[in-house]
């Protein structure tokens, strides 16, 4: 199972922790950006009747990197991270999150001003002289996928949200 170490903090609400290579279970495909919330919807719920299925076992919340991001398209891969790997099937994919250094800051509330979250890292990675090591992921605490997903019952006031960039 992976672990995350916390090496470096700062004012910013940024740090710099060294991450373990994590097995996952994903899907990638590009889309519309525009279907983003129901792409997102669907892709959990399938996530989740995998898992059940195959009795993998999440070691932690859904995420989602997106490998490019525009305003009409997106390749986007929305996963969960494995206490152990598993085998995928059909369109769900059977993969690894990279280990390394990451820049990690923590986005409280609804996705609207996600952006600010993405500003702090991307000072954080200019004023200590990094480079990414790869795309960005947000991971989505408060979706859990061991319980029946109910969106409605999702307060956006409340999502805690992390996001991490790999650096060099």
């Amino acid at each position: 199972m992976a672990t995350e170490q916390k090496i470096t903090g700062n004012s910013s609400g940024v740090e710099l922790r060294q991450l373990d290579h994590q097995p996952i279970l994903s899907i990638r495909e590009n889309i519309r950006t525009e279907q983003l919330g129901e792409t997102m919807g669907e892709r959990l719920q399938a996530l989740q009747a995998y898992l059940r299925q195959s009795g993998a076992q999440p070691a932690g919340p859904p995420f989602v990197r997106y490998h490019t991001f525009s305003d009409t398209e997106t390749d986007m891969e929305l996963g969960v991270p494995l206490k152990e790997p598993a085998a995928g099937e059909g369109r769900i994919a059977a993969g690894e999150l990279p280990g390394g250094s990451a820049a990690v800051t923590e986005h409280l509330g609804a996705h609207d001003k996600l952006g600010e979250a993405y500003g702090r890292i991307a000072a954080w990675v200019e004023e200590n002289h990094r480079e990414s090591a790869g795309p960005a992921r947000e991971v989505y605490y408060w979706i859990d996928l061991s319980k029946d997903l109910d969106p409605s019952g999702w307060d956006p006031s409340t999502w805690r949200t992390e996001l991490i960039q790999p650096v060099k």
